[in-house]
């Protein structure tokens, strides 16, 4: 035998493998196409997390949970985790100061309230929007005990307030809430 006969040590012939490389390689990329096709795809942005915005600019009107917290630092943290929770659609934030400055908004045809506000008293406060489907009640207690530094954590659920705001203000009901889940400004 000599030296360059492609035999193996026990003097059988030496099979290449190049073809079990081969078959291995695309029985891998067949299983990665058919994970890739049988998890479903689900919203780009939660894929990623739910966007994070200021809530300056935006009327929500979706069903919500609002979280109130003493600091901007504790609304921050909070976004950050809820952000990232598949069942969030939005999150949205308002410090302290733009806390304020809404309330000077909302009343600004009543000077002596406004006289009356100090930006302290107002909280940050984290509102998101969920994922259809969501049990806001049950989320909100899960929230409640995740972040116990909350001042408050509530939901607004529209089909909930609706029938004391048509009794309180003698209306027929909300507006309907655009799939967007905020009104144009």
């Amino acid at each position: 035998m000599s030296e360059s006969s492609p035999e193996s040590p026990a003097g059988r012939p030496r099979r290449s493998l190049l073809p079990v490389a081969v078959t291995g390689a695309a029985l891998l990329a067949a299983a990665a196409v058919a994970i890739v096709l049988a998890v479903p795809a689900g919203d780009p942005a939660t894929a990623a997390g739910a966007p994070v915005i200021p809530l300056a600019g935006h009327q929500v009107c979706a069903d919500e949970l609002v979280v109130d917290v003493l600091t901007d630092d504790e609304m921050a943290r909070i976004a950050g985790v809820v952000h990232l929770d598949p069942r969030a659609r939005k999150v949205y934030t308002e410090t302290r100061t733009e806390a304020y400055q809404r309330f000077q908004q909302i009343f600004a045809d009543q000077p002596d309230l406004i006289a009356g506000a100090r930006p302290e008293a107002l909280p940050a406060s984290v509102t998101i929007t969920a994922t259809d489907g969501t049990d806001l009640h049950a989320w909100a207690t899960e929230l409640t005990k995740t972040f116990p530094s909350a001042t408050s954590v509530r939901p607004l659920i529209r089909a909930e307030v609706e029938p004391a705001m048509a009794a309180r203000y003698g209306t027929e009901g909300l507006r309907p809430c655009p799939p967007s889940g905020e009104w144009n400004g």
